[in-house]
């Protein structure tokens, strides 16, 4: 029987094959399926079972090959202009503390993207000095988990408000002017979550994403995509032109999802760490570092990369 689900798992994994509940679901956990699968099937061949073990191995090796080039670094850009960017969810705002602006500082974050924005998290970002930091911004502070935010260090051309459907989720986007490479298409992504019976709309929010274009600046999509790199869904938007920075750095792998602390507790059930906030960007930028940062009172870790940009020729 293990064998066989095993062997499930790593077919439906490996066509995209998630459907509804709770298979796409599962899937976010295909990391630890793969561990589980190898270690199973290696305690059934000894056992005696060659052949559900070998089955068993096989999906592990299969569910492993998927997962594997997310810890292989690419070669790291030389030149280029820097510009470092941070993605953190707030959860309703309680993460907007002068600690987690003070970790903005020590970074020395060009851009941040933030999800989860409420009034009173913005008036706490405001007091504990964001705008000392990054004087430009795009905000869309909304109650509960739709508010998100957009600041910046350089100037902000085109800022705008999107409200991805049906369920008003706020994305704040902007074309930053970085000095020295011109302008960048930038996006605080927060798609709604693959909740049970809204898939639906999970999926067209990820579907709603900016694309980059051949003619049009570099696009960075930062934030909380309620997605991992095995959901059909997210690997659609990376064919679209991104590369996920965390991968290219060989840090695939690094969980942001959820911290364990006492706003775990508003959790009706416990869950393996898995990695839901990405940095996503286009080919033709280049990923130096990428790391993730505690956020206190927020049970997400904040995603940090520092990415290259291509000098500007004008």
């Amino acid at each position: 029987m293990v064998a066989g689900l095993a062997a499930a798992f790593a077919a439906v994994r490996l066509l995209g094959a998630e459907r509804g509940t709770p298979l796409t679901q599962l899937v976010t956990y295909t990391p630890y399926a793969a561990a589980g699968a190898l270690l199973a099937g290696g305690a059934v061949v000894a056992a005696g079972a060659t052949w559900p073990g070998a089955l068993c191995l096989a999906a592990g090796v299969v569910l492993a090959g998927l997962v594997a080039p997310r810890l292989v670094p690419a070669r790291v850009p030389a030149g280029g202009v820097r510009l470092r960017v941070m993605a953190a969810n707030l959860l309703y705002g309680a993460g907007a503390t002068a600690r987690f602006v003070e970790q903005v500082k020590v970074d020395d974050i060009d851009v941040l993207a933030v999800q989860e924005l409420t009034e009173e998290g913005l008036a706490a970002l405001d007091a504990a000095g964001i705008e000392a930091l990054l004087p430009h911004r795009v905000v869309a502070p909304r109650p509960g988990g739709g508010g998100a935010g957009l600041f910046s260090r350089h100037p902000i051309d085109e800022p705008e408000v999107r409200l991805l459907p049906p369920i008003p989720m706020a994305q704040t986007r902007g074309l930053v002017r970085v000095p020295g490479a011109g302008e960048v298409l930038v996006e605080s992504a927060h798609p709604y979550p693959p909740r049970p019976g809204r898939l639906r709309v999970w999926r067209d929010n990820l579907a709603d994403q900016p694309r980059p274009g051949p003619a049009g600046p570099p696009v960075v999509l930062l934030g909380d995509f309620n997605a991992t790199l095995d959901h059909a869904a997210l690997r659609r938007l990376l064919r679209a032109g991104f590369r996920d920075a965390a991968s290219v750095r060989g840090r695939g792998l690094a969980p942001t999802w959820p911290r364990m602390t006492s706003a775990h507790a508003a959790l009706p059930f416990w869950t393996p760490p898995v990695a839901l906030d990405h940095v996503l960007v286009s080919r033709r930028v280049g990923v130096r570092e990428f790391g993730t940062r505690v956020t206190a009172d927020s049970d997400h870790r904040a995603v940090v990369a520092e990415l290259v940009l291509k000098p500007s020729t004008l």
